[in-house]
């Protein structure tokens, strides 16, 4: 089909023919004309298969670019991915005129205030900084009869539904929902069922929620050779565009320093740095400008780039659901895509359960493309009765033990900012820090059990942000 077919009027239509966008994508083609027609919509969909547009065409059709009132809302998980949004909603509505608004938080409040007093049809925000902006009368939703939840199962990992439930609650009664996620679990689900009249759920094909587009490979090393594996690697693939994930803030800098001091060109993007500096990085990136990104998870959240030809995981991802994040950045578009990863010694266990858990294959990586005889897959550990006094194991794993910290997103912290003081004031490994969420006011992380006290007395009263941390034991 063409968009023409699926009803797009003409200025969106002209807006799509100067991006260089030809054919709409399955969710395009799902999703488009069950919200043209008034229906409130689930659709299930990983980043990078074209939602944006999917829900953006819609809604910038029947907005009134001539009444200032806000008429549609976007709510984000991220600032990246409230940055993307907006720049994609801004390049579709220019045509007509509509102003499209974004709030995030890490900027000036008082600029946002000033923007939204001028006038915005459309606002795309984070949660947290939407229901600020509520709260501070800046932003009115009584006339938001478009509402949209992007990514909602990340709004379910940051612990965002509570505040989203909030924000639905200040919308008109008699509004049209989106939701779109690319998976729905039970939460998602019941929110659905509490703020949405009669769905219709569509899906991308299940080719397009899965990793079989991605050519998958490790590469073991010594944890001190791994700065000369990475280049190497990057050498040998030669990579149309590639973005290298490492586990930390710190390690980041100082990755991005050795592979620059190798004459290796690459650019880092974290949360430390500056909005305007990893805005800049990021359109560098997206523009093809830069071919080499360095980035934590957090920081690469919401970037949708098609090019994206290799994913290398410096540090082995914490889990397995984390991997198959990390690598579905490549091999989108219905192209293929190459990951590799790095890892020791010591993690090779760690890799037998991501293969487990994942239900993958990742071959042992040839600098000369050489396909290997592929590494026996790990057996399951067979599930044995432990002596009482024994504690209890994860994953074949030691004991975890979970510690509250009494700061959270309300003070500016986020997921790799808990990891990072860890990591640094006690020197455990990264992969030893697990299962952290973020809260508003509160955080939580496990390690493990055998160090919890020595954990909580070496970050507790340590900085982070500007803010003291108070670091204990959660109560069970």
């Amino acid at each position: 089909m063409t968009f023409a077919e699926l009803g797009v009027p003409p200025p969106l239509l002209e807006a799509l023919s100067h991006l260089g966008y030809e054919r709409p994508t399955p969710i395009q083609e799902q999703a488009i004309p069950a919200l043209r027609d008034g229906r409130d919509v689930i659709g299930q969909a990983q980043t990078g298969t074209g939602k944006t547009a999917a829900f953006g065409l819609p809604m910038l059709e029947f907005v009134d670019p001539g009444d200032p009132d806000v008429q549609a809302l976007v709510l984000t998980p991220t600032r990246e991915l409230c940055i993307q949004v907006t720049q994609a909603l801004r390049a579709y509505g220019q045509p007509r005129g509509v102003e499209v608004v974004a709030v995030f938080g890490g900027a000036s409040i008082r600029d946002q205030a000033s923007r939204l007093n001028r006038g915005a049809q459309v606002v795309v925000g984070t949660v947290g900084r939407v229901l600020d902006m509520i709260n501070r009368h800046h932003l009115y939703l009584d006339q938001a009869r478009f509402v949209i939840l992007d990514e909602a199962d990340e709004m379910l990992d940051l612990g965002f539904l509570e505040d989203v439930e909030t924000i639905l609650g200040r919308c008109p009664q008699g509004r049209q929902t989106g939701l779109f996620s690319a998976t729905i679990p039970a939460e998602i689900q019941r929110l659905a069922e509490k703020f949405m009249y009669d769905p219709v759920t569509v899906r991308v094909r299940a080719a397009t929620l899965t990793i079989d587009t991605v050519e998958q490979f490790y590469v073991e090393v010594p944890d001190g050779e791994k700065p000369d594996a990475l280049a190497k690697v990057l050498k040998a693939e030669n990579p149309e565009q590639a973005i290298v994930f490492v586990r930390t803030k710190i390690g980041v800098d100082r990755l991005a320093r050795r592979l620059n001091d190798k004459g290796v060109r690459v650019k880092a993007l974290h949360g430390d740095m500056s909005q305007g500096s990893r805005d800049g990085v990021m359109i560098a990136f997206k523009s093809g400008r830069e071919r080499l990104l360095v980035a934590t998870d957090v920081a690469a959240r919401g970037l949708d780039i098609t090019g994206v030809s290799h994913v290398v995981n410096y540090d082995i991802p914490n889990s397995p659901d984390l991997y198959v994040h990390r690598i579905g950045r490549t091999g989108r578009a219905e192209r293929s895509g190459r990951a590799i990863t790095l890892i020791t010694p010591k993690q090779r266990r760690e890799l037998g359960a991501i293969e487990r858990h994942a239900n993958t294959e990742i071959e042992k990586w040839s600098a000369n493309g050489d396909r290997p005889e592929r590494r026996p897959r790990q057996p399951k550990e067979r599930e044995t009765r432990r002596p009482r006094h024994t504690k209890p194991r994860r994953d074949g794993a030691v004991a975890h033990t979970k510690l509250v910290l009494g700061a959270g997103r309300s003070q500016g912290l986020e997921p790799a900012d808990v990891v990072a003081a860890m990591v640094d004031n006690s020197h455990l490994d990264g992969e030893d820090v697990r299962h952290v969420r973020v809260l508003e006011r509160f955080s939580f992380a496990e390690v493990p059990a055998a160090r919890a006290k020595e954990v909580v007395n070496k970050v507790d009263g340590k900085s982070v942000r500007g803010v003291e941390l108070k670091v204990e034991v959660a109560r069970s």
